[in-house]
């Protein structure tokens, strides 16, 4: 192949631009917000409500039924 054609194919090949990544943090927030709305949902599906009682009672933490609560 030619150095001119060679120029002329690999010149028209777009590269998209670098997406700008989320932090850690951010990412783990993401999936711990979708999992916690996939695990509400369920229980809503399976008995109506969510027993915060029963969970409670169950060993889950304060911090973790309010982020349910929230979710």
């Amino acid at each position: 192949m030619n150095s001119t054609r060679f120029h002329s194919i690999v010149g028209r090949v777009r590269v998209a631009a670098a997406k700008s990544g989320k932090s850690e943090a951010k990412l783990l927030d993401q999936a711990t917000g979708n999992l916690l709305r996939a695990v509400k949902q369920k229980m809503l599906n399976k008995q109506g409500s969510v027993d915060y009682d029963k969970l409670r009672k169950d060993g889950y933490s304060d911090r973790f039924l309010a982020k349910l609560e929230e979710a």
